[in-house]
């Protein structure tokens, strides 16, 4: 037995940042947030991207073998879904006018959470990851075929969820630190070049899902 193995929640806490680590979407939106806003509404929307994370990590530990097959099965759907929810957010984040002493709105940012948790979850690449992490990793006596094994898994799975929220906590420590030498033009740059990083990143999703078809 490997000794890795066995440090079920702190291997899992490290496959949660590594997941959550890659700039992308999530990451994007969360400094944008944090910069524009507060910290507290940034961290909920990290929230939604580390409970994505903990579902595909679920996925993985408990051998629900059915979720990965729904997803080869839907690959192309499901990409052109995220393509479509990443383009919206381009173009409000494009459109607004963010403001440092602006109040935040509590609404948006679970909604903005629950977009995060979309996004997340419609990016199949993702229970890829989290497979052959595990299998790098060389988890034993995971899964649902016993209670130990369950207990084990759902550590794994903790771990994720906690190393992930660590992750989203460092971004919007940085993030924060930065916005006492901003003004809003600098707000409104930034806007612009999530905008436009996001319609990339949408696009992209398209394209991949049209290719791998």
């Amino acid at each position: 037995m490997s000794m890795l193995s066995t440090l079920y929640f702190p291997m899992g806490a490290l496959i949660g940042i590594a997941s959550a680590a890659p700039v992308g979407p999530v990451n994007l939106l969360v400094i944008q947030r944090t910069v524009t806003a507060h910290t507290p509404g940034a961290l909920l929307l990290g929230g939604g991207g580390a409970v994505g994370d903990s579902l595909f990590a679920a996925a993985a530990a408990f051998g629900v073998s059915a979720v990965t097959q729904l997803l080869a099965d839907h690959a192309l759907a499901i990409r052109l879904g995220g393509g479509l929810i990443m383009l919206v957010f381009a173009v409000f984040i494009w459109r607004s006018a963010p403001k440092l002493r602006g109040d935040e709105d509590q609404v948006s940012a679970l909604r903005m959470a629950l977009a995060a948790l979309t996004l997340t979850l419609t990016n199949p690449a993702t229970i890829l990851f989290f497979i052959g992490a595990f299998g790098a990793v060389g988890f034993t006596d995971i899964g649902h075929d016993s209670p130990e094994h369950l207990i084990n898994a759902a550590m794994v799975v903790a771990g994720t969820f906690s190393g992930s929220m660590l992750w989203w906590l460092a971004v919007t420590t940085v993030a924060r630190r930065l916005r006492g030498r901003l003004n809003d033009g600098h707000l409104k740059k930034l806007n612009k070049g999530t905008a436009i990083a996001l319609g990339a990143f949408a696009v992209a999703a398209v394209v991949t899902g049209v290719i791998q078809r």
